[in-house]
Protein backbone atom coordinates (compact mmCIF):
# COMPACT_ATOMS: atom_id res chain seq x y z
CA UNK A 1 0.00 0.00 0.00
CA UNK A 2 1.17 3.41 -1.53
CA UNK A 3 0.88 6.67 1.31
CA UNK A 4 -0.19 9.58 -1.28
CA UNK A 5 1.26 11.83 0.76
CA UNK A 6 4.67 10.07 1.68
CA UNK A 7 7.54 11.88 -0.07
CA UNK A 8 8.63 9.95 -3.05
CA UNK A 9 12.38 9.46 -2.19
CA UNK A 10 10.66 7.80 0.76
CA UNK A 11 10.47 4.89 -1.59
CA UNK A 12 13.03 5.35 -3.98
CA UNK A 13 16.05 5.74 -1.86
CA UNK A 14 18.34 8.38 -0.99
CA UNK A 15 18.94 11.03 -3.24
CA UNK A 16 22.63 11.84 -4.21
CA UNK A 17 23.89 15.19 -3.19
CA UNK A 18 27.30 16.91 -4.27
CA UNK A 19 29.22 19.87 -1.43
CA UNK A 20 30.48 23.11 -2.76
CA UNK A 21 31.46 26.22 -1.72
CA UNK A 22 29.68 28.65 -4.28
CA UNK A 23 27.04 28.01 -7.01
CA UNK A 24 27.31 29.01 -10.58
CA UNK A 25 23.79 30.07 -12.35
CA UNK A 26 23.97 30.87 -16.03
CA UNK A 27 21.70 33.17 -17.43
CA UNK A 28 18.67 32.65 -20.22
CA UNK A 29 17.84 36.61 -20.73
CA UNK A 30 14.40 37.03 -22.34
CA UNK A 31 12.40 40.03 -22.78
CA UNK A 32 8.84 38.26 -21.51
CA UNK A 33 7.11 39.75 -18.75
CA UNK A 34 8.61 38.53 -15.44
CA UNK A 35 6.35 35.73 -13.93
CA UNK A 36 4.54 36.45 -10.75
CA UNK A 37 6.03 35.31 -7.41
CA UNK A 38 3.46 33.71 -4.77
CA UNK A 39 4.69 34.55 -1.43
CA UNK A 40 3.89 32.07 1.66
CA UNK A 41 5.15 32.59 5.34
CA UNK A 42 4.17 29.83 7.86
CA UNK A 43 2.98 31.67 10.86
CA UNK A 44 4.26 28.73 13.68
CA UNK A 45 8.20 29.12 12.58
CA UNK A 46 8.53 32.31 10.27
CA UNK A 47 9.46 29.96 7.43
CA UNK A 48 8.98 32.25 4.12
CA UNK A 49 8.53 30.76 0.65
CA UNK A 50 8.36 31.91 -2.16
CA UNK A 51 7.27 30.04 -5.82
CA UNK A 52 7.92 31.83 -9.50
CA UNK A 53 5.01 30.56 -11.09
CA UNK A 54 6.30 28.30 -13.50
CA UNK A 55 4.22 28.62 -17.18
CA UNK A 56 6.02 25.47 -18.35
CA UNK A 57 3.75 23.05 -16.30
CA UNK A 58 4.63 19.64 -15.46
CA UNK A 59 6.89 18.16 -12.97
CA UNK A 60 7.96 19.19 -9.31
CA UNK A 61 11.43 20.39 -8.08
CA UNK A 62 13.90 18.08 -9.07
CA UNK A 63 16.83 19.47 -7.46
CA UNK A 64 17.63 21.14 -4.52
CA UNK A 65 20.58 23.61 -3.87
CA UNK A 66 20.63 24.39 0.07
CA UNK A 67 23.01 27.04 0.92
CA UNK A 68 23.85 26.14 4.87
CA UNK A 69 25.52 29.31 6.49
CA UNK A 70 28.06 28.65 9.06
CA UNK A 71 25.93 30.08 11.59
CA UNK A 72 23.21 27.39 11.00
CA UNK A 73 20.91 29.65 8.85
CA UNK A 74 19.58 27.30 6.02
CA UNK A 75 18.51 28.49 2.46
CA UNK A 76 16.73 26.48 -0.07
CA UNK A 77 16.84 26.93 -3.82
CA UNK A 78 14.05 24.96 -5.41
CA UNK A 79 14.86 23.75 -9.26
CA UNK A 80 11.95 22.44 -11.79
CA UNK A 81 14.09 20.95 -14.92
CA UNK A 82 17.67 22.83 -13.59
CA UNK A 83 15.82 26.58 -13.15
CA UNK A 84 15.56 28.41 -10.29
CA UNK A 85 11.54 28.17 -9.32
CA UNK A 86 11.30 29.19 -6.17
CA UNK A 87 13.06 29.92 -2.71
CA UNK A 88 12.62 28.75 1.10
CA UNK A 89 14.33 30.94 3.99
CA UNK A 90 13.78 28.03 6.71
CA UNK A 91 16.09 29.02 9.24
CA UNK A 92 16.94 33.02 8.72
CA UNK A 93 20.64 34.49 9.51
CA UNK A 94 20.60 37.53 11.67
CA UNK A 95 18.66 39.95 9.83
CA UNK A 96 19.69 43.79 10.20
CA UNK A 97 16.97 46.26 9.72
CA UNK A 98 17.84 48.95 7.94
CA UNK A 99 15.68 52.32 7.58
CA UNK A 100 15.84 52.27 3.98
CA UNK A 101 16.64 49.52 1.50
CA UNK A 102 17.12 49.81 -1.89
CA UNK A 103 17.68 46.99 -4.68
CA UNK A 104 20.04 47.30 -6.65
CA UNK A 105 19.41 48.22 -10.52
CA UNK A 106 18.43 45.60 -12.92
CA UNK A 107 20.90 44.57 -15.68
CA UNK A 108 18.72 41.47 -17.25
CA UNK A 109 15.82 39.82 -16.78
CA UNK A 110 15.90 35.99 -17.73
CA UNK A 111 16.00 32.21 -16.32
CA UNK A 112 18.59 31.18 -13.86
CA UNK A 113 19.67 27.60 -14.47
CA UNK A 114 22.13 25.91 -13.34
CA UNK A 115 24.88 24.43 -15.65
CA UNK A 116 24.46 20.67 -16.02
CA UNK A 117 28.44 20.29 -15.34
CA UNK A 118 27.19 21.31 -11.74
CA UNK A 119 24.89 18.53 -11.62
CA UNK A 120 26.58 16.03 -14.00
CA UNK A 121 24.34 13.24 -14.53
CA UNK A 122 23.36 11.36 -11.08
CA UNK A 123 23.46 14.49 -9.13
CA UNK A 124 19.66 15.57 -7.24
CA UNK A 125 20.83 17.76 -4.50
CA UNK A 126 23.84 20.23 -3.79
CA UNK A 127 24.74 21.43 -0.66
CA UNK A 128 27.02 24.97 -0.43
CA UNK A 129 28.77 25.41 2.55
CA UNK A 130 28.60 29.63 2.84
CA UNK A 131 28.48 32.58 4.81
CA UNK A 132 25.21 34.34 4.90
CA UNK A 133 23.74 37.61 5.94
CA UNK A 134 20.38 39.46 5.92
CA UNK A 135 19.06 42.73 6.16
CA UNK A 136 15.62 44.18 5.60
CA UNK A 137 13.81 47.42 5.42
CA UNK A 138 12.46 48.88 8.44
CA UNK A 139 8.80 47.34 7.29
CA UNK A 140 10.25 43.60 6.42
CA UNK A 141 8.74 44.06 2.93
CA UNK A 142 11.90 43.99 0.95
CA UNK A 143 14.31 41.88 2.07
CA UNK A 144 18.42 41.20 0.94
CA UNK A 145 20.66 37.60 1.26
CA UNK A 146 23.77 38.10 0.81
CA UNK A 147 25.92 35.10 -0.37
CA UNK A 148 29.30 34.78 0.50
CA UNK A 149 31.83 37.61 1.08
CA UNK A 150 30.29 41.41 -0.43
CA UNK A 151 31.67 41.46 -3.72
CA UNK A 152 31.00 43.53 -6.89
CA UNK A 153 27.38 41.99 -8.59
CA UNK A 154 24.92 42.79 -11.06
CA UNK A 155 21.19 42.02 -10.66
CA UNK A 156 19.08 39.39 -12.54
CA UNK A 157 15.27 39.94 -12.50
CA UNK A 158 14.25 36.18 -12.44
CA UNK A 159 10.87 36.84 -11.04
CA UNK A 160 8.33 39.99 -10.40
CA UNK A 161 9.80 40.01 -7.24
CA UNK A 162 12.63 38.35 -7.19
CA UNK A 163 16.42 39.21 -7.88
CA UNK A 164 19.53 37.15 -7.85
CA UNK A 165 22.70 39.11 -7.74
CA UNK A 166 25.80 37.25 -9.79
CA UNK A 167 29.14 37.93 -9.38
CA UNK A 168 31.29 38.53 -12.55
CA UNK A 169 31.91 34.89 -12.55
CA UNK A 170 28.09 33.84 -12.31
CA UNK A 171 28.92 32.95 -9.02
CA UNK A 172 25.45 33.69 -6.51
CA UNK A 173 26.19 36.35 -4.39
CA UNK A 174 22.84 37.60 -3.48
CA UNK A 175 19.18 37.40 -3.17
CA UNK A 176 17.02 40.14 -2.96
CA UNK A 177 12.67 39.51 -2.19
CA UNK A 178 10.91 42.36 -2.91
CA UNK A 179 7.17 42.98 -2.10
CA UNK A 180 7.18 40.10 1.03
CA UNK A 181 4.17 40.46 2.47
CA UNK A 182 3.83 40.87 6.56
CA UNK A 183 4.65 37.66 8.87
CA UNK A 184 1.40 36.36 9.68
CA UNK A 185 0.28 37.38 13.20
CA UNK A 186 -0.32 33.97 15.88
CA UNK A 187 -3.73 33.38 17.16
Amino acid sequence: MRDSDAMPNALSGPRNRRRLTSVTFAVAPHDDVAAPVRFRWDADTEILSASIVDRRGGGSVATTVELEGNDGSWVTLELRAGRLCGIEVAVWPPVKARSILTPPSVTTSGHATLPSAVLGATISDVEVDTLLAAESDRLERTFHLRVGQPRRSRAVRVGQSILLELDDADQLAGLWLLNVPPVPLHS
